[in-house]
């Protein structure tokens, strides 16, 4: 029996390491990973070497896009870490053993499938977006175990995060600001607190600051700001109007309504606490009125996210602007309620988590385009937001039971792995395939058609083809991919697009092929 328990300690960590396998090997190349892949060997791309001043995360893709061994280990490696940090994290208290992994695996493959298929499921996305996170849990982790569980770190150790800071903050440009912001405040924290780590927490400081002045002292900044930028499409707007336009067209929408299914078990976490909890109606008096716009704010992401969404009928957008005044007062009744059931230890993590939801996506009130990635990192601190209180949820409703709560989350964690095991497996299986199909259709020179395979489950995959081969189809700023696309894949350019191309499914191929 000792033994089994034993192994069972060990079950979560084996799972991740498989999910993580499973999502490194059916990672493939798409977008703009070719032009990393061909910027040191076409001149046209001399501005893809140096874009911006992600300078870790860039060198880390090129080496990506160059080997597929170097991206099947590094992928693997880096996202077992990330989802072992992120469970570390989301039960900090270990109240709910095992299932304290299991859950937020689940929650991290249920965020919006947009941002999982442009973070996870991309390569040139994964290293700015995930890595920058994989640090930063690294640092938090063990600043909360300085903090709240009086770690003494050896002070020599201090010089590793010194790197660490530099490599988090040289990845993407919003969370270099969030990161020194994060540096900021942990200094603040242990020194009040009195806890060991100061030196730690500097060294991570003076990193940050390196990272931040290496960051924005990159000249493509200054060509963003002058609207010249010469790589994509990417622009200021400083303008009041044009920042509240930016809030109510995606910022607010992303920030909280897009994840409904954390939103459904953030407010019944709450209300188990609710129930749960010995509290005073007098010293508590807006505890009701708070649960209420949980409990309104969560049934409206649900009905909006799954059957249908409210929309702008005139140019005055009154629907969008109730929309961020409802998702304003809903993060505001989740403070209020933090400071209602969350002892103080919980408390103060809870709300790190908080107000980084609100600073890794505050940039984006002023930056454009923004798309579905920029959201990851909000996604994962609703995460840990979540673990505070529903680990403190599930301690109370089954104290006794934690076995029931186990299982349960581990029968969820797998469903949801294998269901996206299986899309993200099909979708590299026949990404492989229809370029092989290509190339057999141009070994027939008497055919004038070339029949394109579209992938099967483009929810969570980009599908280069979708938009066909033609010259200035996809682009980023003023470059288009489909000539490196089918270049890598040695596919003849101008031989293919000679000729009149058609979309087909998986399953026409299949009975093409059995037609023959």
């Amino acid at each position: 029996m000792k033994k089994t328990g034993s192994a069972l300690k060990f079950l979560p960590y084996i799972f991740i390491a498989v999910f993580s396998v499973i999502m490194s090997l059916s990672n493939y190349m798409n977008g703009d990973d070719y032009l990393w892949y061909y910027s040191f060997d076409d001149p046209a791309l001399e501005e893809w070497r140096a874009p911006n001043g992600r300078f870790f995360s860039n060198q880390v893709t090129m080496w990506l896009v160059r080997s597929c061994f170097f991206r099947a280990v590094f992928i693997a490696v880096t996202l077992a870490a990330f989802l072992i940090l992120l469970g570390k994290l989301f039960d900090f208290e270990k109240k709910i053993g095992s299932a304290g992994y299991y859950i937020p695996l689940m929650l991290f493959i249920m965020i919006p499938s947009a941002t999982y298929c442009e973070t996870v499921r991309w390569i040139s996305a994964y290293t700015n977006y995930v890595v920058s996170v994989l640090f930063l849990l690294v640092y938090l982790l063990f600043m909360f175990c300085c903090l709240f569980r009086k770690h003494k770190p050896k002070p020599f150790t201090a010089v590793l995060f010194l790197p660490l800071s530099l490599a988090a903050g040289l990845c993407v440009e919003h969370m270099t600001i969030y990161n020194i912001v994060l540096a900021l405040a942990m200094v603040i924290l242990v020194i009040k607190l009195k806890k060991k780590g100061i030196p730690h927490a500097l060294a991570y400081l003076a990193g940050a600051a390196v990272s931040c002045f290496l960051m924005f002292g990159n000249s493509m900044y200054s060509e963003i700001y002058s609207e010249s930028d010469s790589v994509g499409n990417r622009y200021f707007e400083l303008g009041f109007a044009n920042i509240m336009q930016n809030a109510y067209s995606y910022v607010v929408m992303h920030y909280t309504k897009d994840f409904w299914l954390l939103s459904a078990v953030l407010t019944a976490a709450l209300t188990v606490l609710y129930f749960r909890s010995r509290y005073c109606d007098k010293k508590y008096k807006y505890l009701n009125v708070c649960m209420t716009i949980c409990w309104l704010y969560s049934s409206y992401s649900v009905f909006n996210m799954c059957f249908g969404s409210l929309r702008a009928n005139t140019p005055a957008m009154k629907i969008v602007a109730l929309e961020t005044a409802f998702s304003f007062v809903y993060v505001v009744a989740i403070a209020y309620l933090i400071n209602v059931f969350l002892e103080n230890n919980a408390r103060i993590r809870a709300y790190v988590y908080l107000v980084s939801t609100f600073l890794v996506t505050a940039p984006f009130l002023v930056i454009s385009p923004v798309t579905a990635r920029c959201f990851f990192a909000n996604y994962m601190f609703w995460i840990l937001l979540c673990g505070e209180i529903l680990c403190a949820a599930l301690k109370r409703a089954f104290k006794f039971k934690a076995d029931i709560v186990i299982r349960t989350s581990f029968v969820l964690a797998f469903a949801s792995a294998f269901i996206i095991s299986f899309e993200c497996i099909s979708n590299k299986y026949y990404d492989v395939l229809r370029f092989s199909y290509i190339r057999e259709q141009m070994a027939d020179e008497k055919s004038r058609s070339l029949n394109l395979m579209l992938l099967p489950y483009t929810e969570y995959s980009h599908d280069d083809l979708k938009d066909g081969i033609e010259e200035g189809g996809q682009a980023i700023g003023n470059i288009g991919y489909s000539d490196y696309i089918l270049r890598y894949h040695g596919i003849d350019v101008e031989k293919a697009r000679k000729r009149t191309s058609s979309h087909m499914t998986p399953y026409d191929y299949y009975i093409e092929k059995q037609s023959e």
